[in-house]
């Protein structure tokens, strides 16, 4: 990675990551809603869908939208976790190398989230969540320590 700092635009990045699965179910939700879903209640529509389309169908829908709502979940932390490296100094090559990290880790979830088929890849899910959960975090914490202390870690 270069000295550039790319910390900040990985915020956008992780929002686009999150539009992708929210993309996805919208598209296959229309190819499926066969005049059965609406635009004044969108968010009641994969409610309404179920037992009208297949189940195969409607699972796919439910993970699609489970991916992206813990996508737009993360963000805040993610977003602060960036924000507070650069307001303490961290090194680019150090905020770069954890925001890569984390993006690398939204996308492995993503793609076990809407894959998963059995209760035991579902806890694969979620080992891949908590990775991608103590990246910030880790991040916060040395931001925390390098501002207490006065100099970057």
């Amino acid at each position: 990675m270069s000295s550039n700092n790319y910390s900040i635009h990985s915020i956008i990045a992780a929002y686009g990551l999150g539009i992708a699965p929210h993309s996805y179910y919208l598209v296959k939700m229309m190819a499926n809603a066969k005049d059965q879903s609406s635009n004044i209640l969108p968010r009641e529509n994969l409610a309404n869908l179920k037992g009208k389309v297949s189940t195969q169908v409607w699972d796919k829908l439910a993970r699609a939208r489970g991916a992206h709502l813990n996508a737009m979940e993360g963000i805040p932390m993610f977003a602060a976790a960036m924000l507070a490296g650069n307001l303490a100094k961290l090194p680019a090559k150090d905020l770069n190398y954890l925001a890569f990290d984390y993006l690398a880790a939204r996308v492995l979830y993503m793609a076990v989230y809407m894959g998963v088929k059995s209760e035991a890849a579902s806890y694969l899910r979620t080992g891949i969540w908590a990775w991608s959960v103590s990246i910030p975090i880790w991040t916060l914490l040395r931001a925390g320590k390098a501002v207490e202390s006065g100099d970057p870690l």
